[in-house]
Order: C-alpha cells, then sequence, then structure tokens
C-alpha cells in the first residue's frame, strides 16, 4: 500500500497517520511494541500553514528490553489558507524564494517529526548524520540519526523519515541490585503462656556488578500473647497454736493454713495444712492400781499337805492418787497327796544343759528357760529310770492361734506378717531345743489355714518370710534337733505336707497366671500357675533365675514335667480347669531324715513335686535325674515317699515310709541315675554301700571351671618359665611385679579346684577360704604395685633398693595383714562355711 507516492505534496497527513497506527497495532499486538499515539498538539500557525505534533512511548517486552523501530514523533500541516496581503510579497521571485523557504522550513518541521518530509531536489543529495550516543552507558540502548532535504526551487518533496532509531549495546555490564526473597513464615511463639515474641527472615539476593545491597532489615519480629501462665498456690501464714486439747498430762495443739490459690490451672499447694505438737499442763493424778498376781511360790513340803504364797505389787499412787485396795498376798493349800515311796520318784537329771529335779511319778516339773529361750520347759515323770518327756510351747504358738481364732470368726488376721518376722528371726541362729521345731512346723501349719481365708490375702514378704523359715528348720545347725523330734512322731510327714499344702493355697491365691520362685540357702522351691489348655513342659530348677544360689545353679539334679499331667481325666472340665505346679528341690534333708542304715545310704538331695487339683493318673512318667552324692555306691534305687505306708510300716522297716513301688530306676553314668515315677510325690535315691566306701560327697567342679581355671593357669605359668629364662635380659622391677601376679592368681585357681572337694572338712575348708582370700587380695596388690612402679619410673626415683622391698611389702605383706585380721576378729567364722 503506497501511502505517500513520491512526486506529490502530502495533502492528507491524518490518514497517512492512521495507516501507520493500525500497521503498528497490528504488528505489535499481544507483544511489546509502540504505545498508542498521543492526542495532536496545536498548530503553530494560524494562517499560511502551520505544523501539528503528536509522540508516542515504547513498550518494552519483559527480559528483552526495548525491541520498537520507527519514529517517536510526528507531524502534519495545519492552517494552511493564506493570510491577508499584507503578508504577500511584490516580486515573484521573492515569493517564490519565500515559498521555497517556507516549504524547507516546513520540510525541517517535518523532518524533526519523523513525518516524511517533501522531497526538493536530487534525492541522491540527501544524507544522513552521524549516530547518536548510545543512551545508555551500559547494556541496551537507542541511536538516532537525522537528515535535511536539500532541494532547489520548483522542485518535488524528498521522500522518506527525516529521523532513524536502532537499538545499541554497550559493553559494560549494568549493575544488579540486590533483592529480597520473600519472608519466611512467622515462628511459633517463644512462651507458651505469657508475653513471648515471634519472629521472621528473609534473605537476599546479593548484588552483582558493583549493584546496592538489599535495604531493609533481615529479620522482623513481634510479640505474642498466647495465654496466661498457670500461677501456682502458696501458704498463707500458720495461725496460731491452739489450747491444749487436755488439762492434764499429755495433749496436743493444733494450728492451720490456708492456701492462696492456684490460678489458670496451676498446681495445689503442697504440704500439709495443719499441724499437731504436743503439749503439756501438769500431770494428771494417777490412782494405785494392783499388778498381776505373782507365780505361786514354791509348796512348802513337796506332798502331805503344804502352802504356796503369791502377791502383787502395787504401782503408784502418783501425783496425788489414791492407794490400791485389797490384800497384798495370797495363800492356798498344796501338795495334799500322801508322799511317794522312794521308788516312786525320777531321779535328778541333766539334759540340753538343763538341770531337771527329783520329780514324782505321774508329774510334771517345769524349770526356767535359758536366756536364749522365750518360752517354758516342762519334764513329765512318767515311772522310775523312764526317760522323761520333754515339751517346749513357743510363744508365738499362741499368738498365732489367736490370730487363727480370730480368722475362723472372721475378723481380720492382724500381725500375722509380724509373727513371721519373728520366726524368721528366732530360727535363723538354729534352734535351742527339739520342741522349737515341732511347735514352729505347728505354727507355720497355722499360718496356712490363714492364708486360705478369703479376707486374708498373704503379702510376697509372707510367702518369703514362710519359705526362709523352713530353709532355717533345715539348716546343718539343727540336725541333732531333728533326729530328737522324730522319736516324738512321724515328723517328716508333717514336714513334706505343710510344704504341699503352702504350694496348693499359695498357688490359687496368686493373681493371673505367673510363676513364682522362691530361693534359700537349704531349699528352691516353684510355684506355678497354669491353665490345663495352654500348659507347656515344665523343667527345674531355673539355672538363670535371678537370685539363684550357687548350689542350686551348679546343681545337676533337674525335673521334666510333661504338659499331659495337667488333665483332671475328664475333657470336659479341662478347658476350664487350672493347675497348680509346685517344685522343691531340698538341699540337705536326706541328711536331716537319716536314711542311712548299716548298708544303705541316702544318696541324692530330694525333691517333692506336687500337682493340685492331683490328676487321676500319669499319662507320662514324671521324669527326675539325680546326682549322686557319694562315691563307691551301688544299687541305685530311686524311692519315694509313701503315705500309705506311714501307718503300716513299723519301726523296724528299712525305709519306714520310703517306698520303691511307683519308680523305675534308669542308671544315665556312674554319677547320675534316672527316675521313671507314675505318682507324684517326694523322691530320693537310695544306694547301696560297699565295704571300702568313702562317705565324702562328690563335689567335683564342673568341666567349665576345670578348663577356665587350668587355661588360665597354664597360660600364667608358660609367661613365667619365658621370663625366667630370658630373665638375665628382663630383670627389672616390672618383671619381679609380673612374676608375682602370676603366681597370685595360678595359686588361687588350684585352691578354688581344690577347695570344691574338700568342704566336709571344716579344717581344710576354713584353710582354703583364708587362703583364696589372701590371694585375691595379693593380686590386687600386685596391680596396684605395677601403677605404683610406674609413677616411680617416670618422676625417676627407683635407684632405692628400699623402694623394692616396698613392692613387695605391698604385694604380699598388706594382704597377710588384713586376712589375719579379719579371721583375729571373726574368729574363722565367715571362713570355711556350708556354702
Amino acid at each position: 500500500m503506497c501511502v505517500n507516492p513520491p512526486g506529490q505534496i502530502l495533502d492528507n497527513p491524518p490518514q497517512v497517520v492512521q495507516w501507520k497506527e493500525l500497521l503498528l497495532r497490528i504488528l505489535g499486538m499481544g507483544q511489546g511494541g509502540w504505545n498508542p499515539w498521543s492526542a495532536w498538539g496545536d498548530c503553530t500557525r494560524d494562517c499560511g500553514g502551520g505544523l501539528q505534533t503528536r509522540a508516542r512511548t515504547c513498550r518494552p517486552v519483559p527480559d528483552e528490553g526495548l525491541i520498537c523501530e520507527g519514529v517517536l514523533e510526528e507531524g502534519r500541516l495545519c492552517n494552511r489558507k493564506a493570510c491577508n496581503t499584507n503578508g504577500r510579497y511584490n516580486s515573484r521571485s521573492q515569493s517564490l524564494r519565500s515559498t521555497d523557504n517556507r516549504k524547507r522550513e516546513d520540510a525541517d518541521e517535518l523532518q524533526q517529526y519523523g513525518y516524511p518530509a517533501p522531497q526538493i531536489g536530487d534525492p541522491a543529495a540527501e544524507e544522513w548524520s552521524p549516530w547518536s550516543v548510545c543512551s545508555t552507558t551500559c547494556g541496551e540502548g537507542w541511536q538516532t540519526r537525522t537528515r535535511f532535504c536539500v532541494s532547489s526551487s520548483y522542485s518535488t518533496q524528498c521522500s522518506g523519515p527525516l529521523r532513524e532509531q536502532r537499538q545499541c549495546n554497550n559493553s559494560a555490564v549494568c549493575p544488579v541490585h540486590g533483592t529480597w526473597d520473600e519472608w519466611s513464615p512467622w515462628s511459633l511463639c517463644s512462651s507458651t503462656c505469657g508475653r513471648g515474641y515471634r519472629d521472621r527472615t528473609r534473605t537476599c539476593k546479593p548484588p552483582q556488578f558493583g549493584g546496592n545491597p538489599c535495604e531493609g532489615p533481615e529479620k522482623q519480629t513481634k510479640f505474642c500473647n498466647i495465654a496466661l501462665c498457670p500461677v501456682d498456690g502458696n501458704w498463707n501464714e500458720w495461725s496460731s497454736w491452739s489450747s491444749c486439747s487436755t488439762t492434764c498430762s499429755n495433749g496436743t495443739q493444733q494450728r492451720t493454713r490456708e492456701c492462696n490459690g492456684p490460678s489458670y490451672g496451676g498446681a495445689e499447694c503442697q504440704g500439709h495444712w495443719v499441724e499437731t505438737r504436743d503439749c503439756f499442763l501438769r500431770q494428771c493424778p494417777v490412782d494405785g492400781k494392783w499388778q498381776a498376781w505373782g507365780p505361786w511360790g514354791s509348796c512348802t513340803t513337796s506332798c502331805g499337805g503344804g502352802t504356796q504364797r503369791r502377791d502383787r505389787v502395787c504401782y503408784g499412787p502418783f501425783f496425788g492418787g489414791d492407794s490400791c485396795q485389797g490384800p497384798k498376798e495370797e495363800y492356798k493349800q498344796c501338795n495334799d497327796k500322801k508322799c511317794p515311796e522312794p521308788h516312786e520318784i525320777c531321779d535328778e537329771d541333766n539334759f540340753a544343759s538343763v538341770v531337771w529335779k527329783e520329780t514324782p511319778a505321774g508329774e510334771a516339773a517345769a524349770v526356767r528357760c535359758p536366756r536364749n529361750a522365750t518360752a517354758c520347759l516342762e519334764s513329765q515323770c512318767l515311772q522310775q529310770n523312764h526317760p522323761r518327756s520333754r515339751l517346749w510351747a513357743e510363744m508365738a504358738v499362741t499368738q498365732t492361734r489367736e490370730h487363727l481364732s480370730k480368722a475362723q470368726r472372721g475378723l481380720m488376721g492382724e500381725g500375722v506378717s509380724e509373727v513371721l518376722q519373728n520366726l524368721v528371726e528366732i530360727s535363723q541362729d538354729g534352734t535351742s531345743y527339739s520342741g522349737d521345731l515341732l511347735s514352729t512346723i505347728d505354727v507355720l501349719r497355722n499360718m496356712t489355714e490363714i492364708f486360705r481365708r478369703a479376707y486374708y490375702s498373704p503379702a510376697a514378704g509372707d510367702v518369703q518370710n514362710f519359705v526362709q523359715i523352713i530353709s532355717n528348720l533345715l539348716s546343718e545347725e539343727n540336725r541333732d534337733k531333728w533326729e530328737e523330734a522324730q522319736m516324738m512322731g512321724p515328723n517328716a510327714k508333717e514336714l513334706f505336707r505343710l510344704v504341699e499344702d503352702f504350694i496348693d493355697v499359695i498357688g490359687f491365691r496368686m493373681k493371673d497366671f505367673r510363676d513364682s520362685y522362691q530361693v534359700t540357702d537349704n531349699l528352691v522351691l516353684s510355684i506355678h500357675k497354669l491353665p490345663a489348655n495352654a500348659a507347656t513342659d515344665i523343667s527345674f530348677p531355673m539355672k538363670g533365675w535371678r537370685g539363684m544360689v550357687d548350689w542350686a545353679r551348679t546343681s545337676e539334679d533337674k525335673v521334666t514335667i510333661s504338659k499331659s499331667i495337667l488333665s483332671t481325666g475328664l475333657a470336659e472340665t479341662d478347658d476350664s480347669s487350672v493347675f497348680v505346679v509346685g517344685t522343691v528341690l531340698y538341699r540337705n534333708l536326706g541328711s536331716i531324715l537319716s536314711l542311712q542304715r548299716n548298708a544303705t545310704v541316702l544318696n541324692s538331695k530330694v525333691i517333692s513335686v506336687t500337682v493340685k487339683p492331683s490328676p487321676r493318673t500319669l499319662l507320662t512318667p514324671l521324669e527326675i535325674e539325680f546326682s549322686h552324692l557319694y562315691n563307691g555306691t551301688t544299687n541305685q534305687t530311686c524311692i519315694l515317699w509313701d503315705e500309705a505306708d506311714v501307718s503300716s510300716s513299723s519301726s523296724s522297716s528299712q525305709l519306714g515310709a520310703w517306698s520303691w513301688r511307683g519308680c523305675r530306676t534308669v542308671p544315665v553314668d556312674s554319677f547320675r541315675t534316672k527316675c521313671l515315677c507314675e505318682r507324684l510325690s517326694t523322691f530320693a535315691i537310695l544306694a547301696q554301700l560297699s565295704s571300702d566306701m568313702n562317705m565324702e560327697k562328690v563335689l567335683v567342679p564342673s568341666v567349665t571351671l576345670i578348663v577356665g581355671c587350668g587355661v588360665s593357669s597354664l597360660t600364667l605359668l608358660l609367661l613365667i618359665i619365658i621370663y625366667v629364662s630370658v630373665w638375665r635380659y628382663i630383670r627389672s622391677e616390672r618383671s619381679v611385679i609380673l612374676i608375682n601376679f602370676c603366681l597370685s592368681i595360678i595359686s588361687s585357681n588350684a585352691l578354688i579346684l581344690i577347695g570344691q572337694t574338700q568342704t566336709r572338712n571344716k579344717v581344710i575348708c576354713t584353710l582354703v577360704a583364708a587362703f583364696l582370700h589372701f590371694f585375691f587380695l595379693s593380686s590386687f596388690c600386685w596391680v596396684l604395685t605395677e601403677a605404683w612402679q610406674s609413677y616411680m619410673a617416670v618422676t625417676g626415683r627407683l635407684r632405692n633398693r628400699i623402694i623394692r622391698k616396698r613392692f613387695l611389702c605391698l604385694g604380699w605383706g598388706l594382704p597377710a595383714l588384713v586376712v589375719a585380721i579379719s579371721v583375729g576378729f571373726t574368729k574363722a567364722k565367715g571362713y570355711g562355711t556350708v556354702n
């Protein structure tokens, strides 16, 4: 489309402008480019032809800058009507020249505003001016250039724009100013209550090429208040003490205080709101009160009639009280029977450190207890030259019967725990008389009856004390007491039945399904409470149980109880049945029961197995493996306690209530025997004595102990041999210390192995224990000596022989002194015990 054909003067500039605008808008739609033209300005002349101009701006494209091409301003002719005659020239040439001048001025104006100027003269004569300086000193900018239309008179107008524009790139890099990133979220409040603060931060992208840093703060903070803080309560001042609660004797006073608060969920005041203290105004008058009558004195005659006297003491009066009313003494007749003949009197007797006076036949003599007893002794004379029957009644028996009587009436059994604790303390050091054993068993039997009551739940301490009392009764110190007590009745039966009843009661009183293990110096007792439908095989004893004593941990006796035993024989009840399984391992019950006869000996520990409710039959035999106690025995036989034989057995029977019926003996090796039993009872091994039998117990150290001590000793011995062979090269104080340390360890290992085979000999056992104490202390002291030697070597003080002697004194002398003092003060009581 031709906007301005050459050779013609622009007659209608507005149309050209509109076409240009339309063309530029189409080319720049949706992109960067020129903005719309502004409105036409005022005409520069009122007549004779003037010029109107308008302008536009370039709209940049993001990240690319200005991309516009073309003119920034353009103009058009206006007010071309002729002026009045006063403005006309006289001559034609002047008029033409004036016209040319005006055309040239008009052309200059059009060219200035980017409008195509009329061509005058030859177009080749048109020349552009040099490009202007770039509009920016860095990055992209603009350059412009202009030209003028040089023409002669009567020529046509010049064609083309009078000004051009182009982009330019400056070689300098523009500085990039620092910019902030977005603010981070506000932080949590610094305090959960009361006044706190929260903040947020932002990061500055650093400036480049000399740009300005970021302006403004990097961190903003503002206060926050979530909730009121809790205020704990605090006590007000104490009030004054109240008046005494009594007018005489001891009373009490009280004072109180109030709690101020708490507020906003704070804690309550800690402590008591009331305080009490004793007060005393004066002594209250106390009337005299008779004390209990004293015991009747001895009869003035032993027979033929006499008198006895007793008296009582008046306590008081005090502080103005009244005196006691009534007699102080009482008398009664005694010994009215005729005097016995000489052959009807029991002679004086001395037994168990107690002297029994002469006593007529059929009468009982009572004497005061020794200082270590807390009851009374009574001896009854049956007939002349007949052994006296001695009884002993412990005060705890009376106390227990009182608690049992209360339990039978449905009252609380307070004091039961105290009675058990007292029995533990009394029986700890061994009993004084055989009656102690019988009375204690009677007390424990009564305790089981109290435990059965629904109102009383035995505590864990009660169970532990009960088992500890039985263990104390089975100690080695009571062996002679048991021998004497067995002459008065079947006490082994009572002991087994007592333990069985205890397991039955405690097992069913246990909560949920759990196990109870009681470990003492003389027995290990386990109680398992199991449902029949979820039972598992039981192995006893559990060697890994915490608190397990050494004799039970190293014992090779074991019991395996199959889960098939836990059955009542009725399928409909087994699914809901609950069984209690009790197992007891007695350490030395066999030696106390004295089953040794002329040709037999009890060759194992005693093990009891109890299941409640009792199964009808054992579908799987009970497996019990015993380790032998003595060497050189033969004919190992499994025996069990048969209560059915107790009444029928005579004193001449070899086994008494022990029977071999119901158990099958399976030899394992020369040191162990297995019993497969079809009944639940108490089991042991009975062996035949050989003529040259050694009655020493089989106390061979375990394989692990032998291997450990042997490897350790051989290694240390090899080290000593190496040191001795190269002694001339390595002779030093440190080598001496090391050799002595090795000797102490080797000696300790040897004593451990030897000592386990000599526990039956009291003297040797005591010596072994004392020397073990010495060598263990010596090992520690030689390690301490090594540290001392290292310090002296660093400080350079090892040149004196006196210091070397001090090493020997510390390594051997100090342990010897400690052991000597220990043995002297304890009188070797702690050395060589049964444990």
